[in-house]
């Protein structure tokens, strides 16, 4: 079925992203109205879907396409929306619409390119969801990366450029390699179509099958973090605006899980995977980072390296868990993203107000923090309550479910890291809370500090906006922990999306 709603959900921020500039030389006060009205039309649009859609969402049969020129796939440029695909678009449009009213709170100079970017960003994250095609997937996967490089230097501090420098070339190379994989693909099988390529795929000798499922791999574990590729992520974080570190580790890290979902069982198969023992390697590899990234986040003395590492534990985690390749394992690693994303993108936004009372992200510097506003550092609390997987927040329902799916498969090292990464993480965060209740005594030299050092938020609207968000994320947290079970039945669809291959294929080549 062709639905243009399909296709506005990447014009929309893109033309948002275009006029902002334009509007910057009417009246400057007029940009963020016309920021908002961009979210909004994105939010609205989603919610007509749903609207529209309600029956397909709730049985599993939910698949809209848009042909670009109206050529039909394999010759044409396809954007396809299943049920899988869908609800990624909206935890992470969701999440995106709380981080850009965070911005407006947040961001004091510079406004109208920080919103540009960040709405290249909207775009670039629902193309890369939405496209039914391996070249527009690397299309959308380097605007991702030109846009948040950008903004990871976007206070053009030197240890800011250092940062970006950094994730572009490592995202460069990445990048690179999903290009060369893409033109393997087209010479091997003369299609790009991910339906046509999925029908095809198993043809090809297992020499060449592997030599382009190493290709696309090492691309996605460099994207997303994952061991040997875990060092470069969380030096990212540490120089970074408190927006741009809420979407990198909140949002982005989770597109590339989505992508590794599209491609692994989607694309290539994973009876192919199987065929070729590299299951058994790649379950192995995302324990061993998971582990590795609670050991380094214990030792970390900087709170958003911290923070990166954690997430390296619990995306290792979740690219374990699915690799079960059980209904269990979806069930628990597609939880845990949902909740990931906004436990992280919260714990972010909540540090972007917390440190305003710093002089650095060093943890000796985080002393008495939680004393200048307590409800937003009890807020940062219950968020790192449940990161750990404290009941009955999100965290520990996700949590549970990567356990007993561990378990079920009799992956026992698996279950064990889920613990030991609850277990560690109770101590490395329980020292910054502690640190955060300290009795700050300040000499002379300190009160100077505290002049020199404003509060970077000392507008009172803007003060407001940001501890606003803060609180709607710890609200989404709560809420969901008590009440999971809303999001059983679009985790189910979701799950049946990526097992039902045959129906995928068939809708897209002959639908």
């Amino acid at each position: 079925m062709m639905e243009t709603r399909i296709i506005l959900l990447i014009i929309v921020p893109l033309g948002t992203a275009f006029i902002i500039p334009f509007i910057d030389l009417i009246n400057a006060k007029l940009r963020r109205l016309f920021v908002l009205l961009g979210i909004f039309i994105q939010i609205f649009n989603l919610s007509s879907i749903i609207v529209n859609y309600y029956e397909q969402i709730r049985d599993g049969s939910l698949f809209l396409q848009y042909h670009l020129g109206g050529w039909r796939p394999p010759f044409g440029i396809n954007l396809v929306m299943d049920n899988l695909s869908f609800l990624f678009l909206l935890v992470v449009n969701l999440s995106l619409f709380f981080i850009i009213i965070y911005s407006i709170g947040y961001v004091g100079h510079h406004e109208g390119k920080f919103y540009v970017l960040y709405f290249i960003i909207i775009a670039a994250s629902n193309g890369a969801m939405l496209t039914g095609d391996l070249f527009n997937m690397y299309v959308f996967i380097e605007l991702l990366t030109i846009a948040s490089g950008a903004l990871i230097a976007f206070q053009r501090s030197h240890p800011g450029s250092e940062a970006a420098i950094k994730y572009l070339f490592y995202n460069i190379v990445a990048g690179s390699l999903i290009f060369f994989g893409v033109l393997l693909t087209y010479f091997n099988l003369g299609t790009l179509t991910m339906a046509d390529v999925a029908n095809n795929f198993a043809s090809l000798e297992s020499g060449i099958q592997l030599f382009i499922i190493s290709i696309f791999l090492t691309a996605l574990l460099i994207k997303m973090g994952v061991f040997p590729f875990l060092f470069w992520l969380p030096k990212s974080y540490d120089s970074s605006p408190a927006p741009v570190t809420a979407v990198l580790s909140g949002v982005l890290s989770k597109i590339y899980l989505y992508l590794f979902i599209r491609m692994i069982w989607t694309v290539i198969g994973f009876e192919t995977i199987v065929a070729l023992n590299l299951n058994v390697l790649l379950l192995d590899i995302a324990l061993f980072s998971s582990f590795l990234g609670h050991v380094f986040a214990l030792q970390s003395n900087n709170i958003k390296r911290l923070l990166g590492y954690s997430s390296i534990g619990h995306i290792g985690m979740i690219f374990a868990v699915i690799m079960l390749n059980t209904e269990a394992g979806f069930y628990g690693g597609i939880l845990h993203i949902i909740a990931h994303m906004f436990m992280k993108a919260g714990l972010f936004v909540a540090c972007g107000y917390l440190l305003q009372y710093t002089v650095s992200n060093h943890y000796r510097d985080f002393k008495g923090v939680g004393l200048r506003d307590k409800p937003v550092f009890i807020a940062f609390i219950i968020l790192l309550l449940s990161m750990i997987g404290m009941p009955p927040l999100l965290g520990f329902a996700s949590k549970w479910f990567i356990l007993m799916a561990f378990l079920e498969a009799q992956s026992y090292f698996g279950a064990f890291i889920v613990i030991f990464g609850s277990l560690t993480a109770v101590i490395y965060y329980l020292r910054y809370i502690a640190k955060g209740f300290e009795e700050v005594r300040l000499t002379e030299d300190d009160l100077k500090m505290e002049v020199f050092n404003q509060p970077l938020l000392s507008v009172l609207y803007r003060e407001k906006i940001v501890s606003f968000i803060t609180y709607a994320y710890t609200a989404v947290i709560i809420f969901f922990g008590f009440g999971f079970r809303f999001l059983d039945i679009p985790l189910r669809m979701s799950i049946e999306s990526i097992m039902n291959v045959e129906r995928y294929i068939e809708l897209v080549l002959g639908g």
